[in-house]
Parts: C-alpha cells; structure tokens; sequence
C-alpha cells in the first residue's frame, strides 16, 4: 500500500504536468505572479553541500551536491521524485536539456539522465572539461581547457560528432538558431555552425570567463577587463561595448530590451539593449553575488548574505525584499509560485531548500507589512 506521503508526492507530480500541458495551449501568463511578502511553504533538508547553481523547470528542482549525487525535488510537495549517483564528486551546474538532465562530474565523466533520473548514457572525457555541457538540436556541446570545442551525438550514446581545435575554451556554449557560441581565454568570441564550421569571430579586449546571452537577434557578453559588448547574433558584427565599473561575473539576463548583468562590484547593471546606456543600478550587500533569475516580469538578485530582492527591470527599482534565516548557498530560482532558496545553517552547517510564496492578500493585509516587505 502507498503511503500518504507517496501519495501526495504522485498527485503533486500529476498536477504539474498537468499544468504544463494546460499552459502549452494558453498564453505565457503566470497565473501566480510573484508578488511581496513572501511567507515560507516549507523546506527539504539537503543531504551533503549544493554544487553550483540548482536548475528549475516545470515545478521540479534540480541540484546538485558536493559528494556526487544528482536530485529532483518537486517544489509543491516539498518531496525527493528521484535521486542518482555519480562516480566522482561533483563541482559544476547541472544543466537542463530537451527532455534531459545533464552532469559532469570532477572526473570529467558525462551523465546523461532522463527527467524520471535513469541514466540514458555516460562518456567520460580525455580532455578537462572547462565550460558547461548543454544540448540543442540533438547533441552535447562543451569546450575544454586544451582548447577543443566537442560536438557529441545524442542517440548514438555520446558518439563524437566532431571536435574542432582553438584557445582554451571558458565559457558559452550557448545557442541561436542553429549557432553554436563560445568565448576563450585570449577574449575570441566564436560562433560555429552544426558542423562544426565557423560562421563569425569577434575579437574582445580581455578575457572572456562568463557565458554570453543570447537574445532578439543579439549577443552579449563581457571580459574581466570590465568591457561589456553587444554583438550582431547572426554576423558577429559589434553593435556597441561599454566599460562598467566592475567584471561580470554571471550570465546577463535579457528581459524586453533590457540586459541586466550582475558585476564583480557587487553592483547590478541595467542596460539599455538599443545602445548600451546604464539606465538604472542597484547595489548589492555583499561580495557574492550569485546568478540571476527572472520571476516573470521581475528579476530575482541573491547574494552570500540572507537577502533576496525583486527588481523591476523597466526601471531598476526594487518590487520587493525578502531576509532569510540563513546565508544563501546559490541563487533564487523561480518555480511558480515558490521562489526556492538554498540557505546553510551558521550552527550546524547543513543546507536545505527553503521554498516561499506570496503571503494572501488577506493575510497581509491582516498582518500588515513583516521583514519580507518592500
């Protein structure tokens, strides 16, 4: 006999791809948009340390830990769906793909796992794997240390497509249409076809360590000389590059015709994507910055310190604020309506997911405005 747990767990399984099915034949429109204070719904004890950044995506979160083990949780039952483990400890990201969970562990072995946590296929790589591994149209993408940018095909289990030969390959890749796009250590952004081909190259002044964003016809990216550029996506062509005062030192996120790009400054640019002009700023508390995330219309900003706030990006100004507990492990992520947190324990050191929503109207009203309050 199912116990209630599992039983619950299966239901709120069933009702997020119901969910996901429903929205497939409706417009894009949350129907939990985030809004402040947020209350607490509840948490999940991690076991181990969070490595790098958790992934959501239809109400399942994914994380990965220190000591090799790959999770899924589904946010609204606060429940483990599936657990699975790598051979080595594991340092990096997992990464979502078409219908796929991807992971590298420190051994630089791939995982290939579908969304029930079977493994589909592993490789293992002669060469130190140096950016994330990500799939589009069918195959893995991933660039090495050595200088070599990976093309493998999916359903033949990893067999290698092609592999082409350059600089030391640090970030990227990431896709447009059918291009494949990838930054080096001697600051070459390059574009390349699905075979393999080179389509464009931009020459940037310095190097490049963070993944270019990708976007209405754009690309943009930055150097740790503190340049950031906006580049044509289909010819390479540079459109414009201003200096900020600080690296980037995430992905930026591209929300309308704003790019908001987190930097070494501890400080969050908003930047107009016709010309470049740093329409709005906000300061962050603290020297961790971590990656950004959109929450609908509103951009989710997470640092080591116990704070989370919403900004608005059509203006920069803030839509809300909320204090955790504990210090933050990773960024917010958005899986509506919870925004999830990894927050560790000062005491004792343990991590948990802690998974927040909008308190009712009724209650706040009630309440009147609390520490989550903007």
């Amino acid at each position: 006999m199912l116990r209630p747990r599992t039983l619950a767990l299966a239901a709120s399984i069933s009702a997020c791809l119901a969910a996901c099915a429903g929205q497939a034949k409706t417009p894009l429109v949350d129907p939990f948009p985030l809004r402040f204070p947020l209350v607490e719904a509840g948490t999940l004890e991690i076991d181990g340390a969070v490595a790098g950044q958790p992934r959501a995506r239809d109400g399942i979160v994914y994380y990965a830990t220190t000591d090799g083990f790959i999770t899924a949780a589904v946010a609204p039952a606060r429940g483990i769906l599936w657990r699975f483990k790598a051979d080595h400890m594991i340092s990096a990201s997992p990464e979502l793909g078409e219908g796929h969970v991807i992971v590298r562990d420190d051994a630089n072995t791939l995982y290939v796992l579908d969304t029930r946590g079977s493994l589909v296929f592993k490789k293992g790589s002669e060469e130190a794997i140096s950016t994330a591994v990500r799939e589009n149209n069918g195959r893995l993408f991933f660039g090495t240390s050595s200088g070599s940018v990976v093309a493998l095909d999916l359903a033949g289990g990893g067999t290698p497509v092609w592999q082409i030969h350059a600089a030391a390959v640090t970030a990227g890749p990431v896709f447009y249409g059918d291009l494949v796009i990838v930054g080096a250590a001697d600051g070459r952004l390059s574009a390349l076809d699905q075979a393999g081909k080179l389509v464009w190259e931009f020459a940037a002044q310095g190097r490049i360590k963070v993944d270019p964003a990708a976007a209405r016809g754009r690309v943009y990216f930055g150097t740790d000389d503190r340049y950031f550029y906006c580049l044509s996506a289909a010819t390479g062509k540079g459109i414009w590059s201003r200096r900020l005062q600080g690296a980037p030192v995430h992905p930026a996120l591209t929300l309308g015709r704003r790019a908001i790009v987190p930097a070494s400054n501890s400080v969050i640019y908003f930047l107009s994507g016709r010309g470049g002009t740093i329409l709005a700023w906000e300061a962050v508390p603290s020297r961790v910055v971590y990656e950004l995330a959109a929450a609908g219309p509103l951009v989710l900003v997470s640092s080591a310190a116990p704070s989370l706030a919403a900004l608005d990006p059509s203006t920069g100004k803030r839509a809300g604020q909320h204090l955790a507990s504990d210090p933050l492990m990773a960024g917010a992520l958005w899986a509506s309506p919870f925004v999830v947190l990894v927050e560790e324990d000062q005491g004792t050191g343990r991590q948990r997911l802690v998974f927040l929503r909008s308190k009712p109207a009724s209650a706040s009203a009630a309440a009147g405005p609390g520490p989550s309050g903007s």
